[in-house]
């Protein structure tokens, strides 16, 4: 029995969804872990893989995309559970922002891959293609947009 391959755009699509979610239960909180933790991703995957790929003898793709991951892991889904006395964020910023972080985390995965790879798994996948092309933009205006929405609060909370 043979499976199916699955697209390139589902898992993506399934990745940004996921961000969606987990923002919108997560509060901003672990939000930020999260985007925080995806970011230390990138630099230890970036810094990183070489040095282990020389002392393991493992394959490149595997060991940048482990150590891209253990970070998130480790820290993306752990920390302190919101409390009933934590702001969680305005529901909107935070389906927003992890929409974001959900783009940047898969639009990541694909630039950290091996050029040859990362343009087989975009060849008509739209969507891993476009967050491909724009991953540097994820980079750098996630925070920006975390910050702003960040400072969201509901008129109805004030009083």
């Amino acid at each position: 029995m043979h499976l199916p391959a699955i697209s390139p755009n589902i898992l993506i699509i399934l990745a940004i969804a996921g961000g969606m979610v987990y923002g919108a239960a997560g509060g901003k909180h672990r939000l930020r872990m999260f985007i925080l933790s995806i970011y230390v991703g990138i630099v230890i995957a970036t810094q990183f893989a070489a040095i282990v790929v020389a002392a393991t003898h493992q394959p490149t793709d595997l060991v940048t995309l482990g150590l891209f991951f253990l970070p998130i892991l480790l820290f993306g889904f752990s920390g302190k559970s919101g409390g009933k006395h934590d702001h969680q964020g305005e529901l909107l910023a935070n389906l927003v922002v992890g929409l974001a972080a959900g783009a940047l985390l898969a639009a990541s995965a694909l630039k950290l891959l091996p050029p040859s790879e990362a343009n087989s798994l975009t060849d008509g996948a739209l969507v891993a293609s476009l967050l491909l092309q724009y991953q540097l933009w994820l980079v750098a205006l996630l925070p920006i947009v975390a910050f702003v929405l960040g400072l969201m609060k509901s008129k109805d909370k004030h009083h």
